[in-house]
């Protein structure tokens, strides 16, 4: 077992009987939205109020200062959103991780970027969108999947350690990890590159690991929980597969010791009743 994929799927209950309807069904934020503009207003002022803390704190702002230019970037994005090319990103970002991941870059304003994760190619439109004058860099190990290419981002297939990068400011630039490996690793593998601003997504605590299937383990949850030994076997079942992690100390590269700032962005579903819950965390480590 790799230290790239320490999960193991021990067993699978048998499907279920009956016919299969594959064809993609339309995403919950595509049948319901408001159409009164007093309503949609009062609905982007309860989302500023819930991200409003967090984002402060991951800009170094006040919430006074910060206040306008978050209420006037969840404004824009609802219609933004609306025009995304990939319709169905089931399995990537939906709807209330886009909304963080695009607030997250676009109050940042880094003027590089380098995501892990490419999948269909939605994400790397939506930080586009978000941060215009950035140079983006797209990495996945497999870019079978990708149904847009944004034209000024550049795309490598393989993993993003192999292939050098512009050399950078560390304050100027933010690497985003949505690939489903050891978050504990990605966080390392990123502080020995230079970065100190990191995005994560699916940043489970192990007692709620169900919530993913190909979880990364260890998530930078895992690596701090000092409830977590050697040796214990951490065991869930999603969709009828059953998957099994051992959790091993050298998973978490020790990580704990260089983060400053690690804030987890509130789950949104409460307010957007739009499924299912978001789970970003923003990092930055020490120089």
């Amino acid at each position: 077992m790799s230290e790239r994929d320490p999960i193991v799927r021990i067993n699978s209950l048998p499907p279920d009987e009956g016919p299969v309807d594959r064809r993609p069904l339309p995403r919950r934020e595509d049948r319901c939205r408001l159409l009164s503009p007093e309503l949609q207003a009062s609905l982007e002022r309860e989302i500023v109020v819930a991200l409003l803390p967090s984002l402060a704190r991951i800009t170094h702002r006040s919430e006074t200062s910060l206040h306008p230019d978050l209420a006037a970037a969840v404004s824009e994005f609802f219609p933004l959103y609306e025009q995304r090319p990939v319709q169905n990103n089931t399995g990537g970002s939906l709807f209330n991780d886009s909304l963080s991941l695009y607030l997250t870059a676009r109050l940042l304003v880094p003027t590089l970027i380098v995501e892990s994760g490419t999948f269909r190619g939605h994400s790397a439109w939506l930080l586009r969108h978000a941060c215009p004058e950035a140079e983006i860099l797209s990495f996945d190990i497999d870019l079978s999947q990708l149904e847009h290419r944004e034209p000024d981002v550049t795309y490598y297939e393989g993993d993003w350690t192999d292939f050098p990068l512009p050399a950078i400011a560390a304050e100027l630039a933010l690497i985003w990890f949505d690939d489903h490996i050891n978050q504990a690793m990605r966080l390392h593998e990123a502080h020995n590159r230079g970065f100190r601003r990191t995005l994560f997504d699916d940043n489970f605590p192990a007692y709620n690991l169900y919530a993913t299937g190909g979880a990364p383990v260890p998530t930078l949850a895992m690596a701090i929980d000092e409830s977590l030994h050697d040796g214990m076997r951490l065991v869930w079942t999603r969709h009828r597969k059953t998957y099994e992690y051992v959790y091993k100390q050298s998973h978490t590269f020790d990580v704990q010791s260089l983060i400053c700032l690690c804030q987890p962005l509130p789950d949104l579903v409460h307010i957007t009743r739009y499924s299912p819950s978001s789970a970003l965390t923003y990092v930055e480590t020490v120089p």
